[in-house]
Formats: C-alpha cells, structure tokens, sequence
C-alpha cells in the first residue's frame, strides 16, 4: 500500500515563484509604511482635537453659515459645525 491510497498527506514542497524573494522583502516594506501611517493618524486625531479645543477657548463668533473661520500668521482655519471639519491652509510664499 502507499501513501496515496492510506490517506496521508504527502510532504508539500515549498514552491512559489521565482522572484518570491522580492515579494517577501516588499511586503515587509509595505508593514512598515503601513505601521507608520497608523502612527502618523494617531498624531493627526491628537493634533485636530487639541486645535479645536483652541478654536473653542477662543470664543470666536461664527459666520452666517455656522462656520468658524480664523486667519492667523499666515493660515486660515475654518471649523465647520456639522461634523467639526478641521481645514488649515496655509498662504503661498510671496517673494
């Protein structure tokens, strides 16, 4: 009797695709990027709660439209109250 007819499984033989090592190497780049940009929205939800908690303080009035705009050294800072949409622009260089 062999194995074929016994039901064991046969050893499997690692085989993938001749640039396998290029893949290996570029999924772990993606890991990292990955990792990191995971990181970088962790500081950009901080950065925009503690913005708008300043454009709070600040008591500012808002526009007609319910919109809170503020321009200060160069970026103009709008909070929109609906969903608190947080937009920064900042003004192009002037030579």
């Amino acid at each position: 009797m062999n194995e074929a007819t016994t039901g064991e499984q046969l050893d499997l033989l690692d085989v993938g695709p001749e640039n396998s090592k290029e893949i290996v190497k570029q999924a772990k780049h993606y890991k990292v990027a990955l990792s990191r940009r995971i990181e970088a929205l962790q500081e950009e939800v901080t950065a925009k709660e503690k913005l708008k908690a300043l454009i709070k303080e600040a008591n500012l009035k808002p526009m007609d439209d319910g919109k809170i705009r503020v321009h200060v050294n160069g970026y103009t800072i709008t909070v929109t109250p609906r969903d608190e949409l947080i937009q920064v622009k900042e003004d192009e260089q002037q030579e």
